[in-house]
């Protein structure tokens, strides 16, 4: 009965928020000024529609002591390459060739200082990604680079499914300044690997469940504004990783995969975000460490840009 009466508080107080929310983004390491470009991950795209429910269906009925939840729809591309000679784009690097695209199935739920997110990937890796395709389009036809030579080496095609879980809770808040941390997780033959981080924001926010940089900006009311830094640092143990490893549940030989990669990285981003009216704005440059000697470090920058009706 309690978790009745809280979610139909939900629903109606849904006028004031918005209900649905398109996001396009995208992750290049073109925007890294000062880094090496495209080696590594070197681009994504990601579309996603994001919905609060009318009313409970069998997926939120999981937590019965919800504030609220939402479902997450989303398309992604990426592409991995090794480092390569600028004027010849012949590689110089050892890490293979690796496109990954794939659809992704999530949904959050909302506590008073924290959340849960459940996903499910699923997906193709290889050829048959058309990611490789894409970079060299781009490269060609918009950028005017050079085209990089080997993509017709790339990880072999393969099914790729991941099962995902991420929990962020707050840590310390006051006034204009937060601290909360997070613990992802993902089992698949993708990827497999826990990865615990935390994060600082400095500026105007709502709490951890209702934030632009959280993906759940949906249950801010429709007059809040928000405007911030953020800068996170995690820690990643990898288990496996097929863009490098190739196909886990294969005995074959393959010499375009690698056997032995760096199971430890660190991962730390800083940005801004901004929310006004219907529209979320995110821009993050992002720092790794390498999953390979020849690849020590690794930049990046990430752009999203939300709308809500």
């Amino acid at each position: 009965m309690f978790t009745t009466v809280c979610f139909s508080q939900e629903i109606e107080n849904k006028e004031e928020h918005y209900q649905h929310q398109l996001n396009f983004g995208t992750d290049n390491d073109f925007f890294a000024v000062l880094t090496n470009k495209d080696r590594s991950y070197t681009f994504g795209v990601n579309a996603a529609y994001r919905f609060i429910p009318e009313e409970e269906n069998f997926v939120s009925k999981i937590f019965g002591n919800k504030k609220a939840f939402l479902h997450d729809l989303s398309i992604h591309m990426e592409a991995y390459t090794p480092n390569y000679d600028f004027d010849t784009g012949i590689p110089t690097g050892e890490r293979p060739f690796a496109g990954w695209t794939y659809a992704t199935l999530a949904t959050q739920y909302m506590f008073e200082q924290s959340f849960i997110v459940f996903k499910t990937d699923v997906g193709v890796l290889g050829e048959i990604s058309q990611a490789g395709d894409i970079q060299d389009w781009f490269h060609s036809k918009v950028s005017g680079d050079t085209v990089l030579q080997g993509w017709e080496d790339q990880i072999p095609n393969q099914l790729g499914v991941n099962l995902k879980m991420d929990y962020f809770r707050s840590i310390h808040r006051n006034g204009w300044y937060d601290v909360f941390g997070s613990v992802e997780a993902s089992l698949g033959n993708v990827r497999t690997y826990v990865f615990p981080k935390l994060y600082v924001r400095v500026g105007k926010f709502n709490d951890i469940t209702k934030t632009t940089s959280l993906n759940n900006s949906l249950f801010q009311s429709k007059k809040d504004i928000e405007y911030y830094v953020q800068a996170s640092l995690g820690f990643k143990a990898i288990a496996n990783d097929a863009t490098l490893q190739g196909n886990i549940f294969s005995d074959s030989n393959d010499t375009r995969t690698l056997d032995h990669i760096d199971h430890t990285t660190i991962h730390a981003n800083f940005g801004g975000f901004a929310a006004y009216q219907r529209f979320n704005l995110g821009v993050l440059y992002h720092f790794n460490s390498g999953e390979i000697d020849s690849i020590k470090t690794h930049s990046y920058v990430s752009i999203n840009l939300d709308y809500k009706f």
